[in-house]
């Protein structure tokens, strides 16, 4: 069962060395220091967790959540290369949103770029929806609610919003 701690200092070294197939570089293209800087530029508000397993670095969530304007986000989702197609990347995804519908998410956006077929099917699977016609870049926009709406149309996304 994966643990998810912050990352720190302490386990800086482990976040850094989490890494992804030559393949899919082309559809990640942040690296994880920029997923790192990112994390401290918007806190408080952004959350960045070391997925662990059996003590292991396997991944990481990077979660944001401003109740303020109701932006509940999972920015990022990585499992390293060695730890792929073992359910991880499933178990992180519930976890989030279980983080962040406990700290007040109405909805949780995310983005998935148009040719990870992996992660679109994982997205899916756990009920997230395609925004029609909203995109953050070149990332197409997907929502996920507790209960979703009768009319799967109804998409209450923000064409401008950010990632």
């Amino acid at each position: 069962m994966p643990t998810y701690e912050r990352v720190s200092l302490r386990n800086l070294r482990v976040f850094l060395k989490l890494s992804i197939p030559e393949d899919q570089k082309h559809i990640l293209s942040t690296s994880n220091l920029k997923t790192l800087w990112q994390s401290v530029i918007w806190a408080p508000y952004s959350k960045l967790f070391l997925i662990r397993e059996n003590g292991c670095g396997v991944g990481y969530v990077y979660i944001y959540c401003y109740a303020k304007t109701k932006k509940y986000n999972v920015g990022r989702l990585l499992i390293d290369e060695r730890y792929q197609n073992r359910g991880l990347g499933r178990q992180a995804l519930l976890w989030a949103l279980d983080y962040l519908y406990s700290h007040g998410a109405p909805r949780v956006l995310l983005s998935v770029h148009p040719d990870n077929a992996a992660a679109r099917k994982l997205y899916e699977s756990v009920g997230f929806q395609y925004c029609e016609g909203h995109y953050w870049g070149k990332e197409m926009v997907m929502m996920h609610r507790p209960e979703q709406p009768e009319d799967p149309s109804v998409c209450a996304c923000q064409p401008n919003d950010p990632e």
